[in-house]
């Protein structure tokens, strides 16, 4: 009898160390499930597992905005980055002396010496030319604005004597 009491007491005795074991690792596990994010070496978050498994396809997709492994509880956070654009915005609009619209919406071209010098136009529509007028011999044009697909802005080209005189754009409505 003596013998079986000193079994059972050993085998409570492990069954409890078993227990004190399993609760003690259940502390760790769910310590280790928590994920840190940083961004640039700084902790942003914390997150628990139900909170990270929203991010974790960004890690096996390598998205744009991404997270990645730095250690078994640290993530880094890597943003898309800015592509940088080469747009210049032009935010003075200066109308040309020579080509503009009048009162009526009519496309006007005034230039000065056309007796001694030679001119020649070049209307784009984006990219497209449009027309090409050389040689132009009078001093004032008029051109109906009918001559055009649709309302809205059109560049130029104005070469005086096959040099660039004027490189601009016009509206018309």
């Amino acid at each position: 009898m003596k013998q079986f009491s000193f079994i059972l007491i050993c085998l409570l005795g492990l069954f409890n160390l078993a227990l004190g074991q399993k609760s003690k690792s259940n502390k760790t596990n769910k310590a280790e499930i928590s994920q840190r994010i940083f961004i640039k070496n700084k902790l942003y978050k914390e997150l628990s597992a139900s909170e990270y498994k929203k991010f974790k396809d960004s890690i096996f997709a390598n998205t744009k905005d991404t997270l990645t492994r730095i250690g078994k509880r640290t993530l880094q956070f890597s943003p898309a980055p800015i592509a940088p654009t080469n747009v210049q915005v032009q935010d003075n609009w200066i109308p040309s002396m020579y080509v503009f619209t009048n009162a009526k919406g009519n496309l006007t071209i005034q230039l000065p010496n056309t007796n001694t010098k030679r001119y020649s136009l070049f209307i784009y529509d984006g990219k497209i030319l449009l027309h090409n007028i050389t040689n132009l011999q009078e001093d004032y044009w008029v051109i109906e604005k009918s001559n055009f697909y649709h309302s809205g802005w059109y560049n130029f080209e104005l070469y005086c004597n096959g040099e660039l005189l004027e490189r601009n754009k016009f509206l018309l409505h």
